[in-house]
């Protein structure tokens, strides 16, 4: 992504990543996080949400910090350092609203960015049957996945 990333803070195992969203009215904690699936190691769940008083992340708040670029690159980023250390993983993100509203979101941000993505990246649509093939434009899916490349 061309866009200017937030800087952001990486646990020691690569898993956790925390920055700021910064507007000119707010500062809002944000937290990438990288979970395994229990029945398959290979595959990391990516969720993005805001950090909440108590430290945990809740994923289904909109904040609307009219930086929606710049956060999206910082994940973007948090990917490619997350490869980094664990490169023969495979990363899934969907969106978390019932409407399906940010996966459609991502499918856009994939489009736009798919030149740059596909150079790192091999990627993966699943569909509302479970099937996952490899990423057609405009084509809609209830999930991604991310394999990295090998050089």
């Amino acid at each position: 992504m061309n866009e200017p990333a937030y800087p952001f803070d990486m646990s020691s195992d690569a898993l956790n990543y925390r920055f700021n969203s910064v507007s000119k009215q707010y500062t809002i904690a944000k937290r990438i996080q990288f979970t395994p699936f229990p029945d398959n190691a290979l595959l990391y769940n990516l969720a993005l949400g805001d950090v909440m008083p108590d430290g945990n992340l809740d994923d289904s708040i909109v904040s609307n910090n009219q930086d929606l670029n710049r956060v999206m690159a910082t994940v973007f980023q948090a990917i490619v350092s997350f490869f980094d250390r664990y490169p023969s993983k495979l990363v899934y993100f969907q969106g978390s609203d019932e409407a399906g509203i940010r996966t459609r979101l991502y499918r856009v941000l994939i489009t736009r960015e798919l030149n740059k993505a596909a150079e790192l990246f091999t990627i993966y649509g699943c569909d509302a049957n479970n099937s996952i093939e490899e990423f057609i434009l405009n084509r809609d899916y209830v999930g991604f996945i991310l394999q990295r490349k090998t050089v």
